[in-house]
């Protein structure tokens, strides 16, 4: 009889430790997909004819999708890695907002205005490229999967563009190869986020990009890109991005 008692517990000992594996299990890995949001911003001196500048806010609109892979330290702690492709961008618009120095400017300067016409004058970058976001993952309520985890995404995104497109005024333009040259070679973001990855695997998560380190690569003390004839003092061009997020775990099968 006791040896029965023994054996029982020793199954039900090993029962146990096999769902607490199942629950905890540390690495997974999957695909996702979503809409990516983008905009531009410039430094506070960069001007189109002559005028102070503007973003418009998450004006590109396309999508990203890539693999991830994910490793759990313990049950509060994680890191993520990502890859896939991604689409950045924004636009430069000139704010004709009558300021006192802009005044000044623009009537002493009437006959060299590039806009003549009145028409709000823009320029706008584009590309198309391969996202690495790093991420540490912080799980707030553990990693029970019975009941989801939920997770706190905090990293960085380096940003290598394949296809870099330009344009002026809603039209593209035609870049020479010393002005490709000076077009930024990376781009480099800090991100914050939220997930939740459900019980069946399905997850979901958003994450907001703020661009660093965006600088046109310029040759000594030039003091603006040459790609856009109507800017002045364009020397960098930060990108902010948010991204919408659905994916599958796929150890969720395997476990």
């Amino acid at each position: 009889m006791k040896n029965i008692k023994k054996t029982l517990m020793a199954g039900l000992f090993a029962c146990a430790a096999f769902n607490a594996q199942a629950e905890v299990d540390p690495f997974s890995w999957g695909a996702k997909i979503g809409p990516s949001l983008s905009f531009a911003t410039a430094d506070p001196g960069t001007r189109i004819n002559r005028n102070k500048v503007s973003g418009k806010f998450f004006d590109t609109v396309f999508g990203h999708v890539g693999l991830y892979a994910e490793y759990a330290f313990n049950d509060y702690i994680g890191m993520g890695l990502e890859l896939g492709y991604m689409k950045l961008g924004g636009t430069l618009t000139e704010d004709k907002t009558a300021t006192e120095e802009n005044k000044s400017t623009n009537d002493e300067n009437d006959k060299d205005k590039t806009n003549a016409s009145g028409s709000t004058s823009s320029i706008a970058m584009a590309s198309h490229g391969i996202a690495v976001p790093l991420h540490l993952h912080i799980y707030p309520l553990g990693r029970e999967e019975e009941s989801g985890i939920l997770k706190i995404n905090l990293g960085v995104t380096p940003y290598l563009p394949i296809t870099t497109t330009c344009k002026k005024n809603g039209t593209d333009i035609a870049v020479n190869k010393d002005q490709e040259g000076e077009l930024p070679s990376y781009r480099f973001a800090l991100h914050g986020g939220v997930g939740y990855e459900f019980p069946f695997g399905l997850a979901i998560d958003a994450k907001y990009g703020f661009g660093l380190f965006e600088k046109f690569r310029l040759v000594g003390d030039t003091p603006s890109t040459t790609i856009f004839d109507n800017a002045a003092h364009l020397i960098k061009c930060p990108t902010q991005h948010l991204t919408l997020g659905v994916g599958f775990n796929f150890m969720s099968l395997l476990t």
